[in-house]
């Protein structure tokens, strides 16, 4: 139920002081029993993820924020290794309210320190689940200041087991439940969530340039 799962994240982050997320990551091996309602979830999203069958599992953790923040873009990556840039094999994101901005998917990759020459915007809506490339430069667009926060459940997904830990001990009341149903709605469809965007209306290609350059810079 997306009530249901919307509510667990907005507790788990009011336990934290308003932080956005729950501070961390976190790792769930698909061939694992779903104890909490955060792995049920994923075991029903792995059913729309190409390949899922080469997938070992999933890294996973949420956010509930004001609606007129965004996030900046930067790109997902295994960061507990140093040496280089591990990207995850797919990267997605569950919608679990109406607020806010968009989530923007531009084609730069780690290895292109170049400037985007696409984008795609994907508006939030309740149940609607979005797949890209986990190597793809993202971000989240402000939005109108809205009385809801913005809230997401995000998974990326793995071949390769990264340096991830379980779930805290405080998100371990969130258990399972049986009466957990989405009407998951891929991001491609309706064509309606889809909204093309060019780049440089965002940012000017030089100042790309040195965003993604810094982004893919290992640390």
């Amino acid at each position: 139920m997306i009530g249901e799962l919307r509510a667990q994240i907005i507790k788990a982050q009011a336990r934290r002081d308003g932080q956005p997320g729950d501070g961390g990551t976190h790792w769930y091996s698909l061939d694992a029993p779903a104890r909490l309602l955060f792995e049920q979830v994923i075991q029903h999203l792995r059913r729309f993820v190409p390949r899922a069958h080469d997938l070992v599992g999933a890294e996973w953790w949420f956010r509930a924020t004001t609606t007129d923040t965004g996030f900046p873009f930067h790109f997902d990556r295994d960061e507990g290794v140093r040496s280089s840039i591990v990207s995850p094999d797919l990267a997605s994101i569950l919608y679990l309210s109406n607020a806010g901005g968009p989530t923007v998917i531009l084609d730069a990759t780690p290895s292109r320190v170049s400037a985007p020459t696409a984008g795609i915007a994907v508006h939030p809506r309740p149940g609607r689940f979005a797949m890209f490339p986990g190597a793809l430069l993202h971000g989240v667009l402000p939005g109108r200041s809205d009385r809801w926060p913005r809230v997401t459940m995000l998974v990326n997904w793995w071949r390769s087991v990264p340096r991830m830990e379980p779930a805290p001990e405080d998100l371990r009341s969130t258990r399972a439940s049986s009466r957990w149903r989405v009407d998951v709605k891929r991001a491609r469809t309706p064509a309606a969530a889809l909204e093309p965007i060019d780049p440089s209306r965002l940012l000017a290609r030089a100042a790309w340039r040195d965003l993604i350059a810094k982004q893919a810079t290992y640390r």
